[in-house]
Order: C-alpha cells, then structure tokens, then sequence
C-alpha cells in the first residue's frame, strides 16, 4: 500500500529521488506508470530510464504544493520520448504540467481501456478505432471521454508506442493460436505474480483473457 513519503520539504530540495524512484518501480513491477514500457533505472540513459512523476503536478498552475511529497501521488514515468518532437513526445513528456484523470490510482485501470489491431489503445467502449472516438469525442459518455483525453495528453498512441505494441501483439496472438485455453489462464496467473512485469503487460492480458 503507498503511504506517505513523511518529507515536508519540497520535492525539488528532497536528496533521495534515486531510492523514491527505486520504491516506485517495484510497487510498479517495474513498468511505466503511462506507456508500460520496461523502466531499468533512474534517468540517465533514456532506454529504460525513469523520472519521478507527479500525478497532480508540482508546479504550474494545476500544481498541489499539498502533494508534492505525497507518495500516491508519485509514480515512476519512462523517459525514452525525451528530446525527441513535439508529435512523438508521451507519458510525462506530453503531459508536463496539465491535469489528467487519474486512472493509474483506481483499481479498475485496465477495465477502463481495450486495444485494436492496429496496437492502439483506446477507450472501453462501442468504437474500434482512436480516430472514431475523437470524431465523435463531444457525445462519448463521461468515462469514455476522460480515457479518451488522458490517451491524447499522454499522447499514447504516437507512431513508435503504437508500433511496439502492434509487435507485441503480434508475437502473442501467434502463440495464443497454438496453445490451449487452459495453459493460457495458467500464464495469465504467471504474468500477473511477476515482480517484473512484461511490457505492455495490460495489453498483453486483453488478449490472453479473449482466448476460447
């Protein structure tokens, strides 16, 4: 269970960050808190690094001084988007300082999500595409509108997130072709009590749970 990190001193003045984003990427298992991507360490080397995020921001006009030490309202982001444009930014990069409904904190996340073959990820709802639930964005109802504005912030399904994910996809659904539904829900228990997770771990569960 997260509690409080106890600091009252502000994030930018606390001295241990390596250790909080440490403690972060286990209760995590070791994936980013947005993408899922594999996260090895902190900063540094974007391939695997992480930076410490705050949910509701620090600074800026959203910013909650309250929280800036709050440990539920920090989570462990990829920073592999770093540097690169504006169009292929995701997770804490394309989010920066705006506010986004915070799903990563309810239990019920992955329920709130589903994926198409194209390896985006999109709102639980009646639509089968990203652009159909952004055509028709004004008249989704309210959950589905609030999924549908945190992946457009997040900026979740860029080109490159998308793409690893059709590969992921891929790969998995060859394997579900070949084997029984029995051992599948055996993996699914397998997956799920890893204390590193695969990438993309929820993706990979939607589809496993759809074997017949």
């Amino acid at each position: 269970m997260r509690n409080s990190a106890g600091q009252k001193i502000i994030y930018e003045e606390f001295d241990q960050k390596p250790k909080l984003n440490s403690d972060l990427c286990d209760d995590q298992h070791h994936i980013c808190c947005y993408c899922q991507q594999i996260l090895t360490h902190f900063q540094g080397d974007k391939n695997g690094g992480s930076h410490n995020e705050h949910l509701i921001p620090e600074n800026g006009p959203n910013a909650n001084f309250a929280l800036q030490m709050d440990y539920d309202n920090l989570f462990a982001c990829c920073i592999s988007s770093v540097g690169l444009q504006k169009k292929q930014q995701h997770c804490g990069e394309s989010k920066k300082a705006r506010l986004i409904r915070g799903v990563i904190q309810e239990v019920n996340c992955s329920s709130l999500f589903k994926y198409n073959s194209l390896g985006e990820i999109i709102p639980n709802g009646a639509f089968d595409s990203f652009e159909d639930y952004k055509g028709d964005k004004a008249n989704l109802p309210k959950n589905q509108f609030e999924v549908l504005e945190l992946i457009e912030t997040l900026n979740l399904n860029c080109s490159y997130l998308v793409n690893e994910r059709k590969k992921d996809q891929t790969a998995l659904i060859k394997v579900l072709n070949q084997i029984p539904k029995a051992r599948v829900e055996q993996q699914i228990q397998a997956f799920e009590q890893e204390p590193h997770f695969r990438r993309f771990i929820d993706m990979l569960l939607y589809y496993m749970r759809q074997k017949k």
